[in-house]
Formats: structure tokens, sequence, C-alpha cells
């Protein structure tokens, strides 16, 4: 193939990635002390079937609250589950979807106490490109939005809710802001999140 027609292979393959985007609703849902429960077990040399179940609990019943809110799960990382919603959705159901896989687990009988259950949250919403390179996926949301839900995740601790100025935007913009706060006293913070930059984002304790 000519250099001519390489050339004009990828810029063809550029403007199908650039028009193939979404604005969305992303949501994060960690596994919170997940790494140190396993090692605690690593160090009593007890079967890695007990971590295991636990985490494929929490990814399992995560992804079945997701879905009943519309929610579209991308893929698993580990102890997480990322998913998004499309843009139409009701933006107070994303919160609603983040503060029912907080309290999901409080009622389990086999794990209490150092084996108990618990989660963290982030939300964002944006302008996301198309990632996915296989057939099976139609959207893995990529982009900014997608980095900042993920750096905002680690800013929030077991029972939190974080979410950015963006998605408060949503909240705003359907009327849904002053409810929200009445509901659950958000608060507003700032930081420099690596790979992002300086980012207001809020906090909820939803337990």
């Amino acid at each position: 193939m000519s250099r001519e027609k390489q050339i004009g292979s990828l810029i063809q393959l550029a403007e199908t990635l650039v028009s193939d985007t979404a604005d969305v609703y992303l949501l994060f849902s960690d596994l919170v002390g997940s790494t140190e429960y396993k090692n605690n077990l690593i160090k009593q040399s007890l079967p890695d079937i007990i971590w295991i179940l636990r985490q494929l609990i929490f990814l399992n019943r995560s992804a079945e609250i997701i879905k009943k809110y519309s929610g579209i799960v991308v893929k698993t990382i580990g102890d997480e589950i990322f998913a998004y919603f499309e843009a139409t959705t009701d933006p107070s159901r994303i919160l609603n979807c983040g503060v029912e896989i907080i309290q999901a687990f409080n009622n389990l009988r086999t794990y209490k106490g150092n084996s108990r259950i618990e989660a963290k949250v982030s939300i964002d919403f944006g302008l996301t490109y198309n990632g996915s390179i296989a057939k099976s996926k139609a959207f893995d949301p990529i982009g900014i939005p997608v980095d900042r839900c993920a750096r905002l995740n680690s800013l929030a601790k077991r029972n939190e809710i974080v979410f950015s100025a963006d998605f408060l935007d949503t909240l705003v913009l359907n009327r849904l802001s002053e409810s929200v706060k009445d509901k659950y006293k958000y608060e507003a913070f700032e930081e420099e999140l690596k790979g992002v930059g300086n980012t207001k984002f809020y906090k909820i304790l939803a337990k």
C-alpha cells in the first residue's frame, strides 16, 4: 500500500472514531477494602474461593441494580464495575441507583464484621467516544469524563457517592438539584486530579 493510501486510511479511521460519540452518564462502583480483605485471607492460608465469592456477590448484585435502572454494564475491572446510562435518563434515578448499590448489602447474614460488603460510587456526565474494539460491545465509552469518573471514585470513601460538577449541572437542568441537596446534603470539594486537572466535585453519604 502506498504512503498516500496509508495516510488516507488513517484519516478515514480518525473520522470514523471521532464521529462515533455520545453524551452519557457514567458510573463506577467499587468494593471497599477488598485488597486488605484478600491479604488477610492469604496470611491465614485460607482458600481464594472465599474472597472470590465475596467479590462476585458484590459485582453481580451491583450489575443487577444498574440494569434495574436501565444502565448498561460495560465491564468489570477486578473488584470494580463500570457502567453508563443514556443521556435521556433522569439523573436523579442514577443517583438513586448509586444509593441502592451502597445499601444493597446491609442485610447479608453471611458477610458481617470484617467480611461485610461495602461500596463506594462515582458518577459523571459528558461527551465520550466509542472505544470498543470488540464486536460484542456496541459502545465502550472512553474520554475525559470516563477518566474523571474513575479518579473521583478513588476520592470516595466507604458508603459515599462522589459526583462531578457536570453531573450536578444535569440535576440543575432538570430542576432536581435542590431536592437532591435537601435529601442528601451534598458537600462541595475541589482537587487537582491526575490527567484531568483542577476538578470540582460533590460528596454525599448514602448510608
